[in-house]
């Protein structure tokens, strides 16, 4: 497995002149960030551990990877370069951060959103096709069925839902979208790509017929995307499970018999849940006027009619209104989907 180009701890070189980092790893290519380059080095078949040429790709005899802003030309019909005495280590380590601090450059942006995890074993079921009952309590919705076609540079996919269609909301779709979009420039580029970044993320799973599987997570705030990919021609190569988080979080709530009426968060990240309703429309009086600033959200999760108005009322005082809706307006209860709030 190959390290993260943003967080390896690198030895401090110089490469044919220009400050360069090196390390004994590899990087991972889909990290390597936008105006930079990673080269592998190549050992001697004496010394596989004394680099000897500079290459785009070593797999036999990697003796480690340089990342540099420079982008190095090869001589024309070769892809090597012989390093001589190009190379040269001038002692310390530091990260990509503070390699752009000690030099003035600016520390590149991270352009990707939905970066992919690795799956921990106990999370492989995820991946695989699970019981109804199952499905239900983790918040599935479905799952997109994916595969390169016969020269692994095609994209065809088919959406499988596996949830109440109320899940498979505009919101969802929005999001899926996007994680899809990113993916392809990534695993779901081409066979061959999806081959790089499982060699360069591990990620193995066990489960599938005859080939190795790889499992990798993405989280965002609503949802939880399970990828799940085949590497080889033949079959189908990626598998994407979608899941509900918020709907995952109520059913374990209610198994643990803890019946919650709302939950809170801001902007930094935080969240907070309630089980008691005057607790809960506190939090809402108290810092629903500081929303623009702290990010402040909140979402009534209990049917209970009086605690739903109550907390659309501190929504209406909060613009000088009134809420035009009465108490038996609420006596309706909602679906997990139908969540009240700003």
């Amino acid at each position: 497995m190959s390290v993260d180009a943003r967080k390896e701890e690198y030895e401090f070189v110089e490469l044919f002149g220009k400050p360069a980092l090196f390390t004994n790893a590899r990087i991972q290519t889909d990290s390597v960030p936008e105006g930079w380059f990673c080269y592998d080095l190549r050992g001697s078949d004496d010394d596989p551990g004394q680099p000897v040429t500079l290459e785009i790709l070593v797999v036999v005899n990697h003796a480690g990877t340089i990342l540099t802003q420079e982008n190095i030309s090869f001589p024309k019909g070769k892809n090597y370069l012989p390093l001589g005495e190009g190379l040269n280590f001038l002692g310390g380590h530091m990260d990509l951060a503070a390699f752009c601090e000690e030099y003035g450059l600016s520390y590149p942006a991270e352009t990707r959103k939905y970066i992919p995890r690795p799956a921990a074993p106990e999370e492989r079921d995820l991946f695989f096709a699970l019981p109804p009952e199952q499905d239900a309590e983790l918040g599935a919705i479905g799952h997109v069925r994916m595969d390169f076609g016969h020269r692994g540079e095609e994209f065809w996919h088919t959406w499988w839902p596996r949830g109440p269609e109320e899940l498979n909301s505009q919101e969802f779709k929005e999001e899926l979208t996007l994680v899809v979009n990113e993916l392809r420039t990534g695993p779901l580029k081409s066979l061959k790509g999806m081959k790089q970044f499982c060699w360069d993320h591990g990620g193995e799973i066990e489960g599938g017929i005859c080939t190795q599987n790889y499992g990798y997570i993405i989280e965002t705030e609503r949802y939880r995307y399970c990828l799940r990919c085949n590497p080889f021609p033949g079959d189908y190569q990626a598998y994407l499970t979608c899941f509900d988080k918020r709907v995952q979080e109520m059913n374990m709530a209610q198994k643990a018999g803890k019946n919650l009426v709302g939950r809170v968060s801001f902007a930094n990240g935080d969240v907070i849940e309630y089980t008691d309703p005057a607790e809960y429309l506190k939090a809402i009086r108290e810092e629903i006027p500081y929303h623009a600033t702290s990010g402040f959200r909140y979402e009534t999760l209990t049917d209970d009619p009086q605690v739903r108005k109550a907390a659309d009322d501190a929504l209406y005082d909060l613009y000088g209104e009134g809420n035009p809706k009465e108490l038996k307006d609420y006596d309706s209860p909602r679906s997990a989907m139908e969540m009240e709030g700003m």
